[in-house]
């Protein structure tokens, strides 16, 4: 009998103790996932931030916002000279991997920029490589670095772009438009309309000769036949 109950509290024991180290294993597990969760949900990306590396002549402004793993907003270049420029920004965020895509219309060429780093807690910034695209053509590969510099999404304001103007027409194109309306060739239509001097060769007003006929003075060669002095009384 004791050697019996010494056995069923042996095997009381190891159930215990399978019992203990699956419920521990349960809470630790549930332990990272929820600080898995907690770390993603932490993550806010809603700022203004300033990027480099895009543009040679200064950095560019772009606003995030962010809803769960999506990112979306806008972007401008104001530069103190040059050509500036506005582009919509869309991407996505997992873990601490962001990839963004950035499109603008940089004077005549379409752009788009394509951004991929890794988001950094402790200095709150991203950093990265992009390959940017203008018309189907590669026109930079480097690194970008971004931080944020406004919470305040609301102060963000799109750059003033100055449109281009049409080329205007040089004076010898001005030169030909003026001779084409003063000095332009006969046309098939003028040509074939007879002028009032061809019309008055080509007939003869014999009203015009009544003086003449009736007194009998002057030329009425250009009389026609049948209407001579004849027929008068």
């Amino acid at each position: 009998m004791l050697i019996k109950g010494v056995k069923i509290l042996g095997l009381l024991l190891m159930i215990a103790f399978w019992a203990g180290n699956c419920q521990g294993q349960m809470e630790n597990e549930s332990n990272n996932d929820i600080g898995v969760a907690l770390s993603s949900e932490s993550t806010n990306l809603s700022y203004i931030w300033s990027v480099t590396g895009i543009e040679e002549g200064g950095q560019v402004i772009m606003l995030l916002r962010q809803e769960g793993e999506d990112l979306y907003g806008r972007a401008k270049f104001e530069p103190d000279s040059g050509q500036a420029w506005n582009g919509l920004v869309v991407g996505m965020i997992e873990d601490e991997n962001v990839s963004l895509a950035l499109t603008a219309q940089k004077g005549d060429a379409l752009c788009g920029c394509r951004l991929r780093g890794e988001y950094d807690p402790a200095s709150e910034s991203i950093s990265g490589d992009l390959l940017q695209v203008c018309d189907g053509n590669i026109t930079r590969r480097g690194q970008f670095n971004a931080i944020w510099i406004n919470p305040d999404l609301t102060s963000y304001s799109p750059a003033v772009v100055e449109l281009s103007r049409p080329a205007e027409p040089s004076s010898g194109q001005n030169a030909d438009a003026s001779k084409t309306g003063q000095n332009a060739p006969l046309t098939e239509a003028s040509a074939a309309s007879p002028s009032p001097d061809s019309e008055k060769s080509r007939f003869h007003d014999v009203r015009q000769d009544a003086d003449r006929i009736l007194t009998g003075v002057g030329d009425i060669s250009q009389i026609p036949i049948g209407m001579g002095g004849s027929g008068l009384p």
